[in-house]
């Protein structure tokens, strides 16, 4: 793994910056399935979407480790309301599967950037990674909307994967830098992600007593297959964790990754991430990372890599 501030060769992977210091780990997604070796991207990306069939992704249910237990520029991006559910849901939240190291299948939850790429979804760095001394999930694919089965904007692959540098260094899991990013292929249609459902502004704005919207396929006790909804009001975590929390019961393991929206509208969809489900506790909890300028310089690094996505 190597730092990726400067000098990255993309499709490699890129190692952790010095200790304190801001940056990530990057690593061209692993597509291990059967008709990938060997063939082109094109063919690769075909047969990663051939794996996933309705079934695989229905037994991809949320079992992931670490669950519980400025202005946009870019225009014409705002998430459309739907009207196939009752209640909030928004078609820039999707399903993330993806398999374990075992090929275990398993899912979280993302979020389509509002970016000036248009290829970036944010998830919790532990979809992606498992922290020190692990691995990267492999097979990973966006299904934005998913609803009982429904996938009306089609499936986005995983060109390239990120983690905040603090995420996988050290010796132990650092929570309170829990978020990713994926650099997506476009889909089917050719459309980027962002074209095809819009995308969300990520923000250091959160507050203690703010107002967030959270929207997550959570597992067991529910189906993972369509986005449950908690709003509540933010405060802090108790010491040591320097992290934000919510009392959201429904958000079971697969919700992790679930956006923390600010200023949500229920009529048209807008909204900011100011945050993310991380890890919870038996109580109903859900904490989330403070996002600050460190995730900023985060997320413009690792567009600096979605700017040379073929």
């Amino acid at each position: 793994m190597a730092v990726a501030a400067s000098g990255l060769v993309v499709g490699s992977p890129a190692q952790a910056a010095a200790p304190g210091e801001p940056g990530f780990v990057s690593h061209a997604a692993v597509i291990d399935v059967p008709g990938a070796e060997g063939g082109t991207a094109a063919q690769k990306q075909q047969a990663l979407l051939d794996h996933w069939t309705p079934e695989r992704v229905r037994r991809a249910i949320g079992e992931e480790k670490g669950g519980p237990k400025e202005e946009s520029t870019v225009e014409g991006t705002d998430p459309r309301i739907t009207a196939v559910v009752d209640g909030p849901y928004s078609t820039a939240v999707g399903k993330l599967v993806f398999e374990h190291a075992n090929g275990k299948p398993d899912h979280c939850t993302a979020t389509a950037v509002n970016s000036d790429s248009e290829f970036l979804v944010l998830t919790a760095a532990h979809c992606l990674h498992e922290g020190p001394g692990g691995t990267w999930t492999k097979n990973v694919v966006f299904i934005p909307a998913r609803h009982d089965g429904d996938e009306p904007f089609g499936r986005f692959t995983a060109w390239n994967v990120a983690t905040s540098s603090l995420w996988s260094s050290g010796t132990k899991p650092d929570w309170e830098h829990d978020y990713g990013l994926v650099i997506t292929n476009d889909n089917a249609k050719g459309q980027t992600v962002v074209e095809a459902v819009g995308g969300y502004q990520i923000v250091p704005d959160a507050r203690t007593g703010e107002k967030v919207s959270v929207m997550g396929y959570s597992g067991p006790p529910y189906d993972g297959e369509h986005q449950e909804f908690c709003e509540d009001l933010i405060e802090p975590t108790a010491p040591p964790l320097n992290m934000w929390q919510v009392e959201c019961a429904n958000m079971t393991p697969g919700s992790s990754g679930s956006p923390w929206l600010l200023d949500y509208d229920y009529t048209t969809g807008s909204g900011y991430i100011g945050g993310l489900n991380s890890i919870s506790d038996t109580q109903g909890f859900m904490a989330s990372p403070r996002f600050d300028a460190r995730t900023g310089e985060f997320v413009a690094l690792v567009e600096q890599i979605a700017a040379a996505r073929p």
